[in-house]
């Protein structure tokens, strides 16, 4: 449970807002409604974030973490058969990008409010910028032995921060004017490394299966 900042103003002013909303919900990982509230009684995160930078009032992202890391591997482009008697080069790979997830699964866009407001917030603590989608071309050439099927394995350089937002309203807004959305957590593009991360091609020998699939048509 949290509980508002009031905003500053005369006694009689604080004293019938603390008297009708004192109590603002805490909306992320742990989303509780108090005691005397149902769910259709508090916003959803969506909400929420979609007002922040938008109609509300006042908004703004507190990080408190933020680090550097390599995301999973993955295949990049299709994967290329050698349906021949003899070894040959195939090339593999292809475009790879990669997009910026949160940890509410709400759509985000660059021209989303809470996005903008994201990014003042790490760049005010951290110094650092955000790429909401990045695209690399990825292309190596690959020795393939005949009855064998090449692909290009990639893990993407990647950063996370994690933080909270603040977001305040001028008029009530299920029953409160201060809510706020912890533990937000948001990944993407690591622009401070971008040669980072891991790509190498693979290979291995088709089953019959597969055989049968790529190189008997």
């Amino acid at each position: 449970m949290a509980f508002p900042r009031l905003k500053s103003g005369s006694v009689k002013k604080k004293r019938a807002r603390a008297a009708g909303a004192v109590a603002a919900l805490a909306v992320g990982a742990s989303m509780m409604a108090a005691p005397q509230a149902s769910a259709a009684d508090s916003p959803s995160t969506k909400e929420l974030l979609s007002a922040c930078g938008t109609w509300s009032s006042f908004c703004e992202f507190h990080p408190q973490s933020f680090r550097e890391y390599v995301g999973p591997r993955h295949q990049v482009g299709t994967t290329v058969p050698n349906c021949g008697s003899r070894d040959n080069e195939f090339q593999v790979g292809g475009q790879d990008t990669t997009g910026s997830s949160d940890s509410f699964g709400v759509a985000i866009t660059a021209s989303a409010g809470f996005a903008k407001v994201f990014e003042v917030g790490l760049e005010t603590s951290y110094g650092r910028t955000w790429e909401r989608s990045h695209t690399d071309l990825e292309l190596f050439t690959e020795h393939i032995p005949p009855m064998h099927m090449g692909w290009l394995e990639r893990a993407t350089p990647k950063r996370q921060a994690t933080g909270w937002y603040e977001i305040h309203f001028n008029k009530r807004f299920y029953g409160h004017y201060y809510w706020y959305v912890y533990n937000y957590t948001e990944s993407g593009w690591d622009t401070a490394h971008p040669a980072g991360g891991y790509a190498a091609p693979q290979e291995r020998a088709m089953t019959q299966s597969e055989i049968h699939q790529f190189c008997h048509r």
